[in-house]
């Protein structure tokens, strides 16, 4: 089973993003720049969860790494190319990127092999110290647009600094996350093998993967507007 980790968040500028997270109450980290041309500002919770919008900063450093098979850079520039904003990935939490890698080939959903960067994280002193993941990602010929990962953090202890886990709106973290498609049953296997979960019920408005005390639900666009307006 893979818990919720992050979301990955496509938007136009990181200024945009957060002047528009400050205004709903949440306390934004500070800027940071990865080494393949996106740039990100996090928005980080008490339940370890964390929101990343994320942009391209750099065109030309996004374009190499496209083109050198970066799949997670394939995915973001193909996501804003095509839509812009919004909601693009969905990372699980991984205590073994190897391992979930390896579940991931041998469930038929393998994107290729674990991928490691780190950054430099800016801490609320004002210091920096490093941070680092390793990504195992899943992939589906039949989902191009579904793209799930799990997400080994290699320094929690930096990331989640308590200075930016306080919201003034009281968010303490992402407990529930809902995509829509028009047949949620074709992502039935997808989910099951990408969230670790022996299976995910389907009823007529689409799936729920229960994960522990978080859920991720596909559901039909009727469905969404029923359960959300």
């Amino acid at each position: 089973m893979r818990p919720i980790d992050h979301l990955v968040l496509p938007v136009t500028t990181l200024m945009l993003a957060r002047s528009r997270l400050a205004g709903l109450g949440f306390t934004v980290a500070p800027d940071a720049r990865h080494p393949f041309g996106t740039g990100n500002c996090c928005v980080f919770f008490e339940n370890r969860t964390y929101l990343e919008p994320i942009t391209i900063l750099d065109r030309a450093a996004a374009d190499m790494a496209a083109a050198e098979g970066a799949f997670f850079v394939r995915r973001l520039k193909r996501f804003t190319e095509r839509q812009g904003e919004g909601f693009a990935m969905l990372a699980f939490k991984s205590d073994d990127a190897a391992a979930d890698r390896a579940a991931f080939e041998a469930g038929g959903i393998g994107g290729g092999p674990v991928f490691r960067f780190a950054r430099d994280a800016t801490l609320p002193d004002g210091s920096a110290q490093e941070i680092g993941v390793a990504l195992a990602y899943a992939d589906h010929p039949g989902a191009p647009d579904a793209t799930f990962f799990a997400c080994q953090q290699l320094a929690p202890e930096v990331l989640y600094q308590p200075a930016y886990l306080e919201h003034p709106n009281g968010a303490l973290g992402v407990a529930c996350v809902a995509a829509v498609a028009e047949n949620p049953a074709e992502f039935r296997e997808l989910l099951a093998a990408a969230a670790g979960v022996p299976e995910v019920p389907a009823s007529e408005i689409g799936l729920r993967a229960d994960i522990g005390e978080q859920s991720v639900l596909v559901l039909t666009p009727a469905g969404f507007r029923a359960r959300y307006g």
